[in-house]
């Protein structure tokens, strides 16, 4: 079989993909969440429209309204309706924190004895948190798409343990005892790994393809995404930020040779890391418990990330 290790999406995986997932039941997206993707897909969105979206579902908009008030926005005024949200923090912003909050609605959390909910969603915010700031250094102006694509790098992993619990669990859990990165372990078993299966659920939903590219490439290095033409993208910064160690495994060395490729590929100076560190710490620490995250395991992860920044 062909090495799916060296390309993004090969046809080879795609093949395979496609006769495995022909019969899958993908969940389906709360009408909230069609509407916001449908607006986030024109050319030019709308924001009266985007804030009658947002302003319909009142869990989601809650959460914004939470959020933009927390200590991580520092604002002088509190914000009480999403119109203000929308003129105080720009259209790219709101939209992002929208569809985070939506798509933590939308994804199913999985009856599996392996799957921690805590742990799934602190990976995830903690690298699309990171993929934010780094961008902002790297790519200004595109730091809200690094975030939301860091957002849904992941999102298959619940889906296939709930939709294709059969073949995926025994690889998820074997992974929870393996040295090897869960990526690997799935490409040895059946040849495709989670960021193509969360590509192939993210264009079934419609999502732009500039965040499904960038969410497809999560887990490839960078001669992969020069081949792939995605080098000059977000898929840089959401791939740097998917280096950071899961909070389930705190490894140094993984920490360590995320800020070497951070500086050798998109020339993010190591002096910067203790500012990344505080901005992604603090970040967290202001909307986790949107997510219904209690932070505990964010700690050793974020302790790991100050301890490489700092030496």
């Amino acid at each position: 079989m062909e090495d799916t290790t060296t390309q993004v999406e090969t046809e080879t995986a795609r093949a395979a993909f496609a006769q495995e997932f022909k019969k899958i039941k993908l969940p389906v997206l709360p009408a909230a969440v069609s509407r916001l993707i449908a607006e986030i897909n024109r050319d030019e969105p709308d924001t009266s429209r985007l804030e009658k979206i947002i302003a319909s579902e009142p869990q989601i908009s809650a959460k914004v309204l939470r959020t933009i008030n927390s200590s991580q926005f520092a604002l002088r005024a509190q914000v009480t309706t999403i119109r203000h949200a929308i003129s105080m923090l720009g259209l790219n912003r709101v939209r992002s924190i929208g569809l985070s909050y939506a798509m933590l609605e939308a994804i199913p959390e999985p009856d599996d004895p392996f799957f921690r909910h805590e742990a799934f969603w602190t990976d995830t915010l903690l690298r699309s948190l990171l993929a934010r700031s780094i961008a902002q250094r790297v790519m200004p102006g595109q730091e809200d798409e690094a975030y939301t694509a860091m957002m849904l790098a992941d999102i298959s992993v619940p889906v296939l343990l709930t939709a294709w619990s059969e073949k995926y669990q025994p690889i998820f859990a074997r992974w929870q005892g393996d040295v090897k990165e869960l990526a690997l372990l799935e490409r040895e078993h059946v040849g495709f790994d989670h960021a193509l299966a969360s590509a192939w659920i993210l264009r079934k939903w419609e999502f732009p393809e500039k965040l499904v590219s960038a969410a497809a490439a999560h887990n490839c290095d960078v001669r992969q995404l020069r081949n792939e033409g995605l080098i000059d993208t977000i898929a840089m910064p959401v791939m740097c930020a998917s280096l950071l160690p899961s909070s389930l495994r705190p490894c140094r060395d993984r920490m360590r040779e995320q800020i070497k490729v951070a500086k050798r590929e998109l020339g993010l100076d190591r002096s910067l890391w203790p500012e990344l560190h505080d901005e992604v710490r603090t970040a967290f620490g202001a909307v986790c418990e949107e997510f219904d995250l209690t932070g505990h395991l964010a700690i050793e992860v974020l302790g790991v990330l100050e301890d490489a920044a700092n030496t």
